[in-house]
Formats: C-alpha cells, structure tokens, sequence
C-alpha cells in the first residue's frame, strides 16, 4: 500500500487517459492540486480514506507531515480486516461505512497479544480509527454523513495507555557527545539542542538574524529595585519558528538560551568558517544559523545522522550503553529547567517556564517531567549536593569543551 501527498504539486492535465477515452475533451492545462491519494498493494485507490485525509489537511486539521502516519494507521487496520476469514481477502475502504465496535475490539487485542505493540502505540492507531468514524459519522460541505452508528459514541475502545518513564539525555550523556566529536561546529549544535529544547525539524529554520535578536537582547543593561549596578541576564529569549502549530502552519514561540551557549554560537558565528558559508545569503533572515561540512543547511534526518554517529562512537568507546536521539536533548532541556532554582520560585513555576520553552499546548503534557529519575537529579547537584542552575551548567561545558575553528576545517 502506498500514500501519496500532493501539496501545490504541478499537474498537466493534457498527459490523461481521459482524453482517449471521452470524445472531444479538452484538457490542455496545467494545474496545482493539494490532495492524498491512498491506494493499496493492487494499485487501487482507496477512494474515503483518500477523501478524508484530503479534507483533513485542507482544511488544516491535520498536519501534512501526519498524512503518512494518519494514512498507514487505516492502511493496517485495513489489512487485519482483509486477513479475517469473515471478510473478503480484497475488502475496499468501504469496509469503515460498517464494521462493528466488537470488530475494533478485536483488532485492539489481537495488536497487544499477537503483534506484541505497547499500549502507547494502541492507543495511537484507536485514536485514528475514532477520528476518521467520527468525520464519516458528521456531514460536510458536500454530502450527507456516510454512517450514522458510532462505536466510539462512550470514547476510546483502548486502554488507557502506560505511562513509561522518559528516557532523556543527561548533562553527563551530552558531555560525553559532545567530546565524542572534534568538530566545534558540532559540538555547537549539541549543546544548542539541549539547551533550546528545540525539534529536530525546528533547528533548520532557526536563522542568523534570530540569534543576532538574542545577542542584542543580552548586550542591554537592566537595572534592579536593589541597586543602581546593571546586570547581565543568565538567558536570552530566542524566537522559534515553531513546529506542530494548527494545520499546517509554523507556530512561533519563545525559548531561553543561557547566555553561555549564545555566546559560543556567536564565536561560531564569527570564524571564516561560517562566513564563507554565509556569503552566499543576502539577508541575515534567510541565513541558517548552522551549516554542515558541505557548507549547505542542515535537515531534520542530518541531524539524527549526526546524534547517531556521534553517540555509536561513543558507545563503541564505552562510554555510552545507548543510541541518544534529538528528542533525548528536548527531555534533557526540560529536566535542565525543572531543577534549576534560578528559574522559578517553586516547581510548578518551574514546569510553566518547560512548557513555554516546549511550546507544549497544554499543561498536562509538560507534567509527564514530574517524576525526575535519581541518575539525573544527581547529575544537577555539585559535589555539595546543592543544584547548579541551568545557565551555570552550560557556562561550564562551554569552558571544557570548546574547540577553534579553522578555515580548513571540513567536520
């Protein structure tokens, strides 16, 4: 089976088969089209499950990068219907207009006891089972509803899924990343991800001109209540351009750097390396604010290369037992944040500051950082067991591990 998404994909009408077909036609013009196609291992099109993730990313209620995992979610249900003997083995997507809560059921059960899923992953595919009988239970535009009984009429037909504690990256795991490379220019990045909290798929579209925002942010001077000394701040607000916002829009937010990492990236900023990249930019907001060894911006899957060759050498070495993916950073970013006491009178203040920097819509999903594992609380204390604030932590790795960076320099 295969899913197909067209976004202002280019299509010329004059190349169709219709034209062969239908006497007289005319179809001599190229259009744009938006649209998914889902078809199944014959080639066929199936045509409402096609329908209705069209109309979800029309309309902005479905992200186009959640197209596939919406689409491959009908596509094994699908497939578990086709493998029943009570159902044809060429069964259509018509096969939603009707099939029986006890048949989801079925499927729910036979994922966790045969096909071994987590309960995590259950609940992910009823969740997409739910949304799309709920669409065909509901009118739209240009018809009438395609079934009228829901099965999900009392909610979930899942179990509440598990909660498993976060496997995240801790200041020791990211020291030793970070010295598992002899590239300061990735050594920057590291860093950068775990104190931004940042997606893998938001790194890209952070530019030069972002960063230039932040310095002159840190270069003012603010006076206090207490003393007519000005003061320097410990973090500096950098604008995001947000992944995960309605649709298929950037959703823009807020996040603290500490001032330490702000200032290595600016050293970065400031090697031959880096201009001579950036010469072939007019603006600094077009500028990336990092490039890879080829001098060309880096990708959402470049970046995974990177944490992926960076922690097998590491683990190679012993240093490591694990593979630390981009999303780790973002946990560790969190419980950074979680225990320094420099950000917030108490904890709940504290989770408010997580869930800003995330750019997590709703509360609940911060509190998943509640339960600190011992590992990494100790690794947030000094050898007095008194925490070390965020800004200081970075300060410290910046002193230990930076590295020059020389025109020559290819990694």
């Amino acid at each position: 089976m295969d899913i197909k998404v067209c976004i202002d994909t280019e299509l010329d009408l004059s190349r169709s088969c219709l034209l062969s077909e239908v006497p007289n036609l005319l179809l001599y013009e190229t259009i744009k089209v938006n649209g998914v196609g889902v078809f199944d291992d014959n080639g066929k099109i199936l045509p409402i499950i096609s329908e209705y993730l069209s109309y979800k990313s029309k309309h902005e209620r479905i992200a186009y990068k959640s197209v596939n995992t919406y689409g491959k979610n009908l596509i094994y249900f699908l497939s578990y219907i086709r493998s029943r003997p009570d159902y044809d083995n060429d069964e259509t997507d018509e096969v939603f207009l009707s099939v029986p809560a006890y048949v989801i059921q079925e499927y729910l059960t036979f994922l966790a006891r045969d096909d071994h899923k987590s309960s995590a992953t259950i609940r992910n595919r009823d969740a997409t089972l739910r949304a799309f009988i709920e669409y065909l239970c509901s009118p739209t535009e240009d018809r009438e509803q395609l079934r009228k009984n829901n099965p999900y009429d009392n909610g979930y037909l899942s179990k509440v899924p598990k909660r498993t504690p976060i496997s995240s990256c801790n200041l020791n795991d990211l020291f030793i990343l970070i010295k598992s490379t002899r590239s300061e220019r990735e050594r920057v990045i590291l860093q950068f991800l775990y104190d931004s909290g940042l997606r893998r798929s938001e790194l890209p579209r952070v530019s030069l001109e972002d960063f230039k925002d932040s310095v002159n942010f840190n270069s003012k001077s603010f006076i206090t209540c207490d003393t007519d000394l000005p003061i320097h701040t410990d973090y500096v607000p950098l604008k995001v351009k947000g992944s995960k916002g309605r649709g298929n829009q950037i959703k823009p937010r807020w996040t603290l750097v500490s001032s330490a990492t702000i200032k290595r990236i600016q050293k970065y900023h400031a090697s031959p390396l880096y201009k001579k990249y950036a010469r072939k930019y007019l603006k600094s907001s077009d500028t990336p604010a990092f490039f890879n060894a080829k001098g060309t911006p880096y990708t959402p899957s470049a970046i995974n290369k990177l944490l992926e060759r960076v922690s097998k050498r590491a683990i190679k070495k012993g240093l490591l037992n694990r593979t630390i993916s981009p999303h780790k950073l973002r946990h560790g970013n969190a419980y950074s944040i979680l225990q320094s006491n420099d950000l917030g009178i108490d904890y709940l203040d504290r989770l408010v500051v997580v869930q800003k920097n995330l750019g997590h819509n709703q509360l609940d999903t911060t509190q998943m950082y509640t339960s600190i594992p011992q590992d990494i609380y100790n690794n947030m204390c000094n050898k007095n067991g008194e925490l070390i604030t965020r800004a200081e932590k970075m300060r410290r790795l910046s002193e230990q591990t930076q590295l020059k960076i020389r025109i020559g320099d290819i990694k």
